[in-house]
């Protein structure tokens, strides 16, 4: 029973209709590479947030050295219990090229729990202040699932701090898409109270977290299998740790109100001048065509500074792709620095 429900529960965003799979790809991220990182929390109302930085650190450990590369931001799906693990393979592989910086919403991995709630609005607020404090004045904003939703309204709320979009197989609006989201939302929400009632069997955390660790597979605290990837023993241990912390009642409080967050995005596009690229799930296209079309919709590709692309793979792409998922982000990048802007042409076939 407790195997059964921890699936559920890992497997965060049904709409998706992948778990984490091991797939013979290439990668650009070296086995276990650990240089560069720095982690760093930020206070927001009196919690903590907790951020990880990817990159060229500067001599003090304080900050990215000054070499003038673009911030990429990181924002995670819906209840990814650490956010660092889920995506420290792609920021390994992007720190060549940008000052990554991985961010675990409050009530995710490390960070505190809050008790406020968690509206669109309330969450971009917080966002915003960790950029703030960080001193990032503009970052690429990179997105997945629910975070797309939070993404999407933040470029419209705060412009001024986004040069760039990247979306990965984000959560859409679709009149189509309602009814399996209110399901889905059901479904986390039964698979996380049923996880938090099974942690408050315990006499504490740190028994629990000893439970999980004595069989992770049994209790679904396994790390994604990415072939070419090697977590290190470090890894697994913030893993463990950020896993028996999650499903808690920030992250629920957020889930329940994921059906007021999609509506915040009805009939709402990217601006035409933001430069943005989308990659989306060849599975998620497969099994629902309005996944593809509400996606299209989301773009303007009368300027040029829009792109859409169908990649192989489930919903967390760079496990299933991520030689292709880095190859697109640079190529997109590179783009934004010549003046005739991306040129993309949309496959008409892509709309239908």
């Amino acid at each position: 029973m407790v195997r059964k429900m921890c699936s559920k529960w890992l497997g965060i965003f049904v709409l998706a209709l992948c778990m984490i799979l091991s797939i013979p790809a290439a990668v650009y991220a070296e086995s276990g590479k650990d240089g560069g990182s720095l982690e760093k929390y930020v206070t927001i109302g009196g919690k903590q947030v907790r951020t990880i930085f990817y990159g060229d650190i500067n001599e003090n450990k304080e900050t990215f050295a000054d070499d003038g590369k673009q911030a990429l931001v990181m924002l995670p799906a819906l209840a990814v219990p650490s956010p660092n693990i889920y995506f420290k393979p792609l920021a390994q592989a992007l720190q060549d090229r940008f000052h990554v910086i991985i961010v675990e919403p409050l009530g995710y991995g490390l960070s505190d729990l809050t008790a406020r709630e968690r509206t669109v609005e309330n969450i971009n607020e917080e966002i915003y202040e960790v950029l703030e404090q960080l001193d990032v004045e503009k970052c690429v904003l990179l997105t997945h699932s629910i975070s797309g939703i939070y993404g999407l309204n933040f470029v419209e709320t705060y412009p001024e701090k986004v040069e760039g979009f990247i979306a990965i197989d984000n959560t859409v609006y679709d009149a189509g898409l309602a009814e399996a989201l209110k399901m889905e939302q059901q479904y986390i929400l039964q698979a996380g109270e049923e996880f938090d009632a099974f942690r408050n069997t315990f006499p504490s955390l740190q028994d629990f977290k000893n439970t999980i660790a004595s069989n992770p597979e049994k209790y679904g605290a396994v790390l994604p299998q990415i072939a070419g990837y090697t977590y290190t023993e470090q890894d697994r241990a913030e893993y463990l740790e950020a896993y028996s912390r999650s499903s808690n009642e920030t992250v629920r409080n957020e889930v329940s109100l994921m059906e007021q967050a999609a509506n915040t995005i009805i009939d709402k596009k990217f601006p035409a001048d933001l430069s943005v690229l989308m990659m989306i799930s060849s599975d998620n296209v497969d099994a629902m065509p309005v996944w593809k079309t509400a996606h299209y919709n989301q773009l303007n590709f009368a300027g040029g500074n829009h792109e859409i692309h169908i990649v192989e793979g489930g919903h967390y792409i760079w496990y299933t792709n991520l030689a292709e998922i880095i190859q697109k982000i640079c190529s997109w990048q590179e783009s934004l620095t010549q003046d005739s802007g991306n040129n993309f042409v949309p496959d008409p076939a892509m709309a239908a």
